[in-house]
């Protein structure tokens, strides 16, 4: 970092009065959990005694494994067992629900939206995955489903410069992605209208929209 500001001239948001910055409405839906869910994470509650107890090797089972099946569980139960219906009212539901109602709403302008998800990318091994129940879900709702992408299927710097041309011109109405893969670098804000966080970092809800934010916790 100090080789950088060697050669990079850093200006803060505070030395700059005049600096633009979007307008953000924020929401932040709180889902109540299945009951599915909760007998889920009754069940990391017994690991996690067993774990501090050092009842179980930590090769065996710890605390990461345990908050990470959590943070699964939160997503959907059926990232841990596959064999679950889907139900309705859980997070991923009601993001699509908002998505769709959002669509609907800016669709004679194409207005576009992201849909940040950490958990679940696709791996295209036949396995659930968020991302594809998320598309199967607005698809069919009547979404077209070349208008829903995923960032991930764009595996060059010339695939994603055709992506994002298509996000700005609204040929592409929602498209999903990782903070990793779509938090920063991406030039597609022109008919951006909403983004919604599935699993927002525990550092903070970053500001990547103009219009709207929802947060699913």
């Amino acid at each position: 970092m100090g080789i950088f500001k060697e050669c990079a001239d850093i200006k803060t948001a505070d030395m700059l009065p005049d600096l633009k910055v979007p307008n953000v409405t924020f929401h932040n839906v709180v889902v109540q959990p299945t009951q599915h869910q909760k007998e889920m994470v009754a069940d990391l509650s017994k690991r996690a005694v067993k774990v501090q107890r050092k009842e179980v090797p930590p090769e065996q089972d710890n605390m990461l494994c345990i908050t990470n099946g959590g943070l699964k569980i939160g997503s959907d139960s059926r990232l841990i067992n596959p064999l679950l219906l889907d139900e309705p009212g859980t997070k991923v539901s009601v993001c699509v629900d908002n998505v769709h109602k959002t669509h609907l709403d800016a669709t004679p302008q194409k207005s576009t939206q992201l849909i940040f998800c950490d958990f679940s990318t696709p791996k295209n091994n036949g396995f659930f995955n968020v991302y594809d129940d998320i598309r199967d879900k607005l698809v069919a709702k009547g979404v077209a489903k070349e208008e829903v992408a995923f960032i991930h299927e764009f595996d060059s710097e010339d695939k994603k410069k055709e992506l994002f041309s298509k996000v700005r011109q609204g040929k592409v109405q929602v498209l999903l992605g990782s903070t990793a893969t779509m938090g920063s670098g991406t030039n597609m804000q022109n008919k951006l209208i909403a983004l919604h966080d599935l699993d927002a970092p525990p550092r903070g809800v970053p500001q990547k929209s103009d219009k709207l934010h929802v947060a699913f916790i």
